[in-house]
């Protein structure tokens, strides 16, 4: 069993940098890759303690297994990186705009593949039951890891571009620039309103002297 540890870590790390690459072409930005890889190298740890906890010794079916979940777990942490880094607004706003734009679609594609592997767990052959181990840890591993570590780490230390700046500068531009134009429009609907009044009492106002003058016209006594 030693004999595979040593094959196994190079395997990790070779992977490990594969990825690395893999998503500095995507996100070309070092900070978010290496948030990006930290977390991987943390869904890993978490996923081999709980192989050894659920009973699973290392071997090469392991190790084939280990090496398929590092493409597991960087899939759920690109997509909310990629969606922080695709928002605008400050890092708390982004955090949760990209929680809320990736967060369902994760947890469903988690749920489904869990879903997919369910029979598994009922076969008697080791490779199998290993297997569908492995992609339950996976799964409920980066989720959580994706869904509640990432997008705290992003609002505190992520990526903050002056683009995001100008962008927040830009949106409070149009906030004040519709808040005033509603008030503008207030105001005018409301002079308007005035002057429909103003007009409505001077065309009355004829009408009410020559009434008077009616009454009064009646109300005199006519001389004989």
């Amino acid at each position: 069993m030693y004999d595979v540890i040593p094959n196994i870590i190079q395997t990790f790390l070779i992977a490990i940098e594969a990825m690395y690459l893999a998503t500095l072409l995507i996100i070309p930005d070092l900070k978010s890759v290496i948030i990006i890889i930290s977390t991987m190298g943390m869904i890993l740890i978490s996923l081999v303690a709980t192989l050894h906890a659920w009973g699973i010794q290392a071997s090469s079916v392991m190790m084939v297994e280990l090496v398929m979940s590092v493409g597991f777990c960087s899939d759920f942490c690109v997509h909310i990186v990629h969606a922080f880094l695709t928002s605008t607004g400050t890092r708390k706003e982004r955090a949760q705009q990209a929680l809320i734009n990736m967060g369902m679609p994760i947890l469903c594609a988690s749920l489904s593949s869990i879903t997919g592997v369910l029979f598994l767990g009922f076969a008697h052959s080791f490779l199998f039951r290993t297997f569908f181990k492995t992609i339950v840890a996976i799964m409920i591993l980066g989720a959580i890891h994706a869904l509640c570590f990432l997008p705290v780490i992003l609002s505190l230390i992520g990526s903050h571009w002056s683009s995001h700046i100008k962008d927040t500068i830009q949106q409070n531009n149009t906030l004040q620039m519709t808040s005033t134009i509603n008030n503008d429009s207030q105001i005018n609907d409301h002079s308007r309103e005035e002057i429909i009044t103003k007009r409505e009492k001077l065309q009355r106002a004829p009408n009410t002297i020559e009434e008077e003058d009616d009454d009064e016209l009646i109300s005199t006594p006519r001389n004989t």
